[in-house]
């Protein structure tokens, strides 16, 4: 017996900087949803495949974007988005910018230099990071509402 796959993604083309962020963001999904195959045999079928689905995206991203960053990565790589992975994306974004919130009040308090800086670099990067995932759903929102019948950047099951 064959599960049935789902052909409701659209592809985003992305740079090599883009999939590093793309990557480490979408482990991050895969972890923060970890736990709730802990509780797996509880669930009902509907909850056991809503589950499945997110796992099935991120690794479709990860396959796409790979694993890790190749010692000569391409120009740029097609990586297939779907409206739940995007929903994934949009809560690591929320994440980020709670956790540079909370940031700001630990620089505050903090009395070397040192420590300042450290968070003055980590509130840059997680900037950086919700930049770029900012930009990734914006693309990819616009993609999967409203597609044409057969476009040409993404499949559909229509």
């Amino acid at each position: 017996m064959s599960t049935a796959q789902r052909n409701d993604a659209c592809l985003i083309s992305v740079d090599p900087s883009t999939a590093d962020i793309l990557r480490r963001q979408t482990l991050i999904v895969l972890e923060a949803n970890h736990y709730y195959f802990e509780e797996l045999l509880e669930f009902g079928p509907e909850a056991q495949y809503a589950l499945s689905v997110i796992y099935r995206d991120a690794f479709a991203v990860l396959d796409a974007i790979g694993w890790r960053r190749p010692d000569d990565p391409l120009a740029s790589v097609d990586v297939p988005f779907t409206v739940g992975f995007v929903e994934q994306l949009l809560q690591r974004r929320y994440d980020l910018g709670h956790t540079n919130i909370d940031r700001l009040s630990a620089r505050d308090e903090a009395v070397d230099v040192q420590t300042v800086s450290a968070i003055n670099a980590a509130i840059e990067f997680d900037r950086y990071t919700a930049i770029a995932l900012d930009r990734l759903v914006a693309m990819s929102g616009a993609r999967l509402r409203g597609l044409p019948k057969r476009p040409s950047f993404c499949f559909s099951s229509e």
